[in-house]
């Protein structure tokens, strides 16, 4: 079969021999803006939605406000849903110059959160921006495996999840800042990451893996689908699903349960802010504590499946322990706050075994789609979770029994994680 139009043998030959360090670092700087731009999201969205509502004349209660921050988690997901194009996109025409259109794409409409009138536009440019976020590992994780030799790769494809915590601690930090500039202001910030696009176009190349298998054959999308890539792709896809309906589900609505306690018990919603800031960056310790070990995990227990399995029962136990426990039966915020590292721990470290994992199960032709495809399809279903939780906290009036019901998608995951691929001790697939 021809070569791609899109691929030349020669383009960026000279600057084939690439330090690893500066391709990890590329796709860490990449991986930790958009977490940045995701995360900042749940610092605001009490602020954010309660002024949309009463612009729409709608109620700002706390049913409500849960309720519709529950539907623009899911709507922004669901842009995350279908960035599998990204994926596809990555495998024809290089992995560099998809990171560059999806960190465009996410930085641009974040910043456009903080001029929207009204619940509608919000929403459209919620999906978009989560539409660009969620492109960005695709290309990213499939640069990273393809440019590192053999002795490195797990090593540092493990250690780029740690650009998540990082992600989540600087809007942690900035979070400090939104009593002075506001939620409108926390996401115009969000639209800095665009400035990245500028060192990748000229620092980094494409990988000469990629290149030199692309130009044997053009990657056809139907052949995920069928077997022996269908064994790999489909299981994995449920297996990330529950783990992002569960992150989703239990991490990401720390901050907005603490601001609602500390309200609840008589103190100030700038009080609630500034404790649920620190909610959040000691759920990101834990989370980078997980990042950090998730290479000797891995080679601790030999194998892929029983490393997503450890993780999958921890996160089950530290969220049933932490909202269950800590929050709902003893009414205890500051033993919530002193576990939350234990969460992060577990419901967030999951996600650095899957960059070493998941583009372990494809070719490298497939790569960028198929890890695209389990983790967009995952987040199809994982997108119900916020949604789920606002609806229990309207019925229930409790956001640590919802969250608590919630958390039970762990025992879902189970099984799909031992179906999975298992590529422990195997080199990457050409």
């Amino acid at each position: 079969m021809a070569a791609s139009p899109n691929v030349s043998l020669a383009a960026g030959t000279a600057r084939s021999a690439i330090s690893p360090s500066r391709v990890f670092w590329a796709a860490w700087l990449g991986w930790m803006l958009d977490g940045f731009d995701a995360t900042m999201y749940i610092y605001v969205l009490s602020a954010a939605i309660t002024e949309l509502l009463k612009h729409d004349g709608r109620t700002a209660s706390t049913a409500n406000v849960a309720l519709y921050g529950g539907y623009f988690f899911s709507i922004f997901m669901l842009g995350w849903a279908c960035s599998m194009f990204w994926g596809r996109l990555a495998d024809r025409i290089g992995r560099v110059k998809v990171m560059c259109l999806t960190i465009l794409t996410y930085s641009v409409f974040t910043g456009l959160c903080g001029l929207a009138p009204n619940l509608f536009l919000f929403g459209v440019f919620r999906f978009v921006a989560g539409f660009g976020i969620g492109g960005e590992w695709t290309a990213g994780v499939a640069l990273l495996h393809e440019s590192l030799p053999e002795e490195l790769r797990v090593r540092y494809a493990g250690w780029l999840h740690t650009a998540t915590p990082a992600g989540i601690t600087l809007a942690a930090a900035a979070s400090f800042l939104f009593p002075w500039i506001g939620w409108r202001g926390a996401f115009w910030i969000g639209a800095l990451p665009a400035l990245l696009v500028l060192y990748l176009r000229r620092n980094i190349p494409e990988p000469e893996k990629w290149r030199s298998q692309v130009a044997v054959a053009a990657p056809r999308a139907v052949d995920l689908f069928r077997k022996p890539l269908a064994r790999s792709a489909w299981p994995a896809a449920f297996m990330v699903a529950c783990a992002i309906f569960g992150l989703w589900s239990t991490s990401y609505w720390a901050p907005t349960f603490v601001i609602t306690r500390v309200v609840a018990e008589g103190g100030t919603a700038a009080a609630g802010q500034k404790m649920a800031s620190y909610a959040g960056l000691f759920g990101s310790f834990g989370t980078m504590a997980a990042c950090l070990l998730a290479p000797w995990f891995a080679r601790a227990f030999g194998s892929r499946r029983w490393t997503g399995t450890f993780f999958f029962a921890g996160s089950l136990f530290a969220a049933l322990l932490t909202y269950g426990y800590a929050a709902r039966s003893l009414q205890s915020l500051t033993l919530f706050l002193v576990l939350l590292p234990l969460v992060g721990f577990f419901t967030n470290g999951v996600f650095a075994l899957y960059s070493i994992w998941l583009p372990e199960m494809f070719p490298s032709v497939h790569r960028a789609f198929g890890a695209g495809f389990a983790f967009s399809f995952g987040r199809v279903l994982g997108a119900l979770g916020p949604t789920v939780v606002g609806l229990l906290v309207g019925m229930t009036g409790s956001y640590p029994m919802a969250i608590a019901t919630a958390a039970l998608i762990y025992l879902v995951g189970i099984p799909f994680t031992m179906l999975s691929a298992e590529t422990a001790n195997r080199p990457l697939m050409e």
